[in-house]
Formats: structure tokens, C-alpha cells, sequence
């Protein structure tokens, strides 16, 4: 995380001894530098990407949710171009594996965090089966 531009200033008007409100905020607003610190940071950097990489199965299984809509929709109406239909269940099978790797990047990077017991994610995450 960058230091704030004014941090030296900061530093040097506490390590004068000079008193004020204004400086009493801006010291608030530092991020504390201690090990318990440092280490409750990390922490936040760990939960922050590992809820990215939920995101990431979530936006793909989303996108293929509404792909397999569509292409519900087109088996179900009169006349569909059967080339449309075969592009559209290739594009369906492609956001499929897409998928498929990032509940696999989830897993992994859940196992890098400690977290051994990952059983549940197909169960959370349900990935249809490739359509023909």
C-alpha cells in the first residue's frame, strides 16, 4: 500500500511534540506499522482475493446460466438456423470449461489459504454438464 504524501510531514511534526486536531486526524488516518498490524493486513489482502476469485466462478456460472437461456429459448422456437444453434452450444461448452477452471482456481487457491475441506464447491458452485 502507498504512504500518503503527507506522511512525512506528519512524522516530523510528532516527532516535534506539536499538538493539534488536524494533525491528530491525519495520524488516524495512517495505517499503524506494528507486526499485529502488518499481519491484520495481509489478512484483509488474503480475504480480498480470495472473495475475487469467488467472483470470478460466480460472474462465469452467471454468463452461462443466461447462455444456456438463450439457447433453451432457440431449441424451443419454430425455424431456428441449426448453424446459429451449433455456434451458440459451442459458445455454451466454451463458458462452460471457462467454468470449470476457475471453480478449479477457487479450489487451489482456497487449498493455499489452509482451507482443506473444499468437498462443498460443487455443491456451492454447480457447473451443468457440456450440452451436444
Amino acid at each position: 500500500m502507498a504512504e500518503p504524501t503527507w506522511k512525512k510531514l506528519v512524522d516530523q511534526l510528532k516527532s516535534e511534540g506539536h499538538r493539534s486536531p488536524y494533525l491528530d486526524r491525519l495520524r488516524q488516518r495512517l495505517p499503524a506499522s506494528g507486526p499485529a498490524d502488518l499481519a491484520g493486513e495481509i489478512l484483509r489482502e488474503m480475504a480480498s482475493a480470495l472473495g475475487k476469485s469467488e467472483d470470478k466462478i460466480n460472474v462465469a456460472l452467471l454468463e452461462l446460466e443466461l447462455q444456456g437461456k438463450a439457447l433453451d429459448e432457440l431449441a424451443r422456437s419454430e425455424g431456428a438456423d441449426p448453424g446459429e444453434r451449433a455456434a451458440r452450444i459451442a459458445a455454451f461448452n466454451r463458458q462452460r470449461d471457462a467454468a470449470m477452471q476457475a471453480l478449479w482456481e477457487l479450489r487451489v487457491h482456497r487449498e493455499a489459504l489452509g482451507f482443506r475441506r473444499n468437498d462443498d464447491l460443487a455443491e456451492l458452485y454447480p457447473v451443468p454438464p457440456k450440452r451436444a
